[in-house]
């Protein structure tokens, strides 16, 4: 894998509850400051007249080899939340991870 085109420094999150297991409680913590590749993504709208009634966008994103990387956990570029869907593991000497993620929307509290 070339560094050259690891060009974005993102942040992968894991989630951990209060300790009373509420889930309104927990916290984000980062797990890893990673250098990474956005590969392109795609993005879908409904709309009804002049109102957008769902958006989703999907992405991808290129990391070198990282075994840990869970379903449960977010990825931040820049101001930009997104869910881990899953994690693709590489076998060789240029291993890397492609993480796909689905885009959280904005206003869902995800800071």
């Amino acid at each position: 894998m070339k560094a050259g085109k690891l060009d974005r420094r993102v942040e992968l999150q894991s989630f951990a509850l209060g300790t009373d297991g509420d889930p309104t409680a927990g916290t984000w913590t980062v797990e890893a400051a990673v250098w990474a590749e956005r590969m392109d993504g795609k993005g879908t709208e409904r709309a009804r007249g002049d109102m957008v009634q769902a958006a989703e966008a999907t992405q991808a994103y290129r990391i070198r080899y990282r075994a840990s990387v869970l379903p449960t956990w977010r990825l931040r570029d820049g101001s930009q939340f997104w869910n881990i869907v899953a994690a693709s593991e590489g076998r060789g000497r240029d291993d890397e991870t492609i993480l796909l993620v689905d885009r959280l929307d904005p206003n869902d509290g995800a800071s």
